[in-house]
């Protein structure tokens, strides 16, 4: 199938389009669920003797897992405006699901999407997810989406 983009024009709009991120984006922060190791030590009492050794006592450190990439930060309810809303089943009503959109590159959205993220942090403050993915392509070039609400 023919494109009314040549490849040489396609390579062009692409990189436009990502030095326009490049340009627009900000360091946040992804904080994912920390990894839990164990630390087995020894018996807590040495028991009686011909009694057996105590309980053996099991204690976790918590190693904390976290990232910082490049992201544009959209703020879509600024005065009460909501531009990004979902209707409410029993209701019929609409209710806003994003107060920011972050907009992020593959190499982000895998360390996202690779085990529990637990918060987003950018700006002085911290969010979470307030709605699922949304994948963006252009032209070949691919970019992810995220709505997110401040963490109360």
């Amino acid at each position: 199938m023919s494109s009314l983009v040549s490849t040489s024009e396609k390579q062009v709009l692409t990189g436009l389009y990502g030095n326009t991120f490049d340009t627009f984006s900000r360091d946040i922060v992804i904080y994912k669920e920390p990894i839990k190791q164990a630390l087995i030590t020894g018996p807590t009492n040495p028991g009686l003797f011909g009694f057996g050794n105590g309980q053996v006592s099991t204690q976790y450190t918590y190693t904390p897992v976290s990232g910082v990439y490049p992201a544009i930060v959209r703020y879509v309810n600024i005065h009460g405006n909501v531009s990004a809303a979902e209707v409410v089943d029993e209701t019929n009503t609409f209710v806003g699901i994003g107060e920011v959109v972050i907009k992020v590159k593959p190499d982000c959205y895998s360390f996202i999407e690779n085990g529990q993220t637990d918060k987003f942090t950018f700006d002085g403050r911290d969010f979470y997810f307030a709605g699922k993915p949304k994948a963006m392509p252009f032209l070949g070039a691919l970019y992810y989406t995220y709505q997110l609400k401040v963490k109360p």
